[in-house]
């Protein structure tokens, strides 16, 4: 197996305004706390090559992401290679508006064009960089709970802290990359906040590179739910201690579990594609002014992905929004049934639709600007979009449909 890592920062400048996403409109930034990042990991096998990017942003809809893949067809070495590439948002809530919704007022999009057309060129120069770099790797997989720092707001009962792991490592045993996977908004810092900041998720990356001497790159899990921090303060500090306990637990799971055979290190994608009916009106509302682009097609339908990732033992489903914990878990363990070692999440890959709940949860509220405990139904596409992610994986992987 082979593996290469690059990154690049992606911060926006104060030059011109930025709002804030994540939560309500006009969160004007007023300073740079610390730089965002675009990250991207590369592995290859002697049949398959792959590239997982991770941004900090709060989200990258599908015709981003295949953006980014047309102009990436132009180079030889991407065609030479034709990697199968799945790029993620970190969903960190104090970064730029990146879809449309967090912007001065509520009929006026938050995003900078310049700023995202210049955001895709660095995620194109990152791909290929990684993809530039691959060198002769082992990986070690692993996964540890870290309860205490995580609520749900929706369904205190429900909750996942499983921290899933990997640690790609050089032919003399030395981390060359390590990728955690949690599901948790990185929202440490709440609505108030006007500073630039990847939240938890920085001083996470920080500590792991410390502790390592390599970098770090992390991913969103299954974080609906509303999977969120348990703080009170929602201060930087509150981020500090959360990313650095993650940080210390994910590095000491790491340091008891063995590196992987390099002939188990087999790297297979599969992708699946879906396609579910858009019923929430606020959605359209949304679509009728301009703050987020229509791509439903003629059926009213939004077509996505879901993928599957296997790198040796570990493998990983790739979701087009925010996972609930309830179909989080119950995938999690379809997962590790048809075979997995390690089973993770990459939560808002190839695309962001929102909040992607259980059917049989799912109440759209009669006032949704009021939604009392059904918040997360008014940021979904509709009652369907669970269904067709979950039949989805029944496609890919073997077994009974249900766990």
């Amino acid at each position: 197996m082979k593996a290469g890592y690059a990154q690049n920062i992606i911060t926006p400048s104060l030059g011109r305004p930025i709002y804030l996403a994540g939560f309500g409109n006009n969160r004007r930034a007023e300073t740079i706390h610390d730089d965002l990042y675009v990250r991207a990991i590369a592995v290859q096998d002697d049949n398959s090559t792959l590239v997982l990017v991770a941004l900090d942003l709060i989200g990258f809809f599908r015709h981003d992401v295949y953006e980014v893949m047309e102009t990436l067809k132009v180079f030889e070495l991407f065609r030479a290679l034709d990697p199968k590439v799945v790029i993620a948002s970190v969903h960190p809530h104090h970064g730029p508006d990146t879809m449309g919704l967090w912007g001065p007022d509520d009929k006026t999009s938050g995003v900078d064009a310049d700023y995202l057309s210049a955001i895709k060129n660095k995620i194109v120069n990152v791909i290929l960089d990684a993809l530039s770099n691959l060198n002769s790797a082992s990986v070690k997989t692993t996964s540890v709970h870290v309860p205490g720092l995580t609520k749900n707001a929706r369904n205190p009962e429900i909750m996942d802290h499983e921290l899933t792991l990997a640690q790609f490592m050089t032919m003399g045993d030395k981390p060359m990359t390590t990728l955690f996977n949690f599901p948790c908004h990185p929202e440490v810092l709440w609505e108030h906040n006007p500073h630039i900041t990847a939240d938890y998720v920085g001083y996470l990356r920080d500590e792991v590179e410390k502790q390592t001497g390599a970098p770090c790159i992390f991913f969103a899990g299954g974080l609906g739910g509303m999977l969120t921090p348990d703080v009170k303060d929602h201060s930087f500090e509150e981020a500090e201690f959360m990313g650095k306990k993650l940080a210390d637990e994910g590095i000491k799971a790491l340091s008891s579990t063995p590196v992987k055979s390099n002939q188990l290190s087999v790297i297979d994608i599969k992708k699946h594609l879906l396609a579910a009916k858009l019923t929430n009106p606020l959605y359209k509302v949304a679509f009728r002014r301009k703050l987020l682009p229509d791509a439903r097609n003629e059926k009213g339908q939004i077509e996505s992905e879901v993928n599957l990732i296997k790198i040796g033992d570990l493998w990983l489903a790739t979701v087009p929004g925010e996972l609930l914990p309830k179909l989080g878990l119950r995938l999690k363990a379809q997962l590790l049934k048809s075979g997995a070692g390690v089973a993770g999440i990459i939560g808002l890959a190839n695309d962001e639709l929102g909040y992607i709940l259980p059917v049989d949860d799912f109440k759209y509220p009669w006032n949704p600007f009021k939604p009392g405990k059904h918040y997360e139904e008014t940021n979904s596409i509709g009652k369907e979009i669970g269904v067709k992610v979950m039949d989805a994986f029944d496609e890919l992987l073997p077994g009974d449909k249900y766990v």
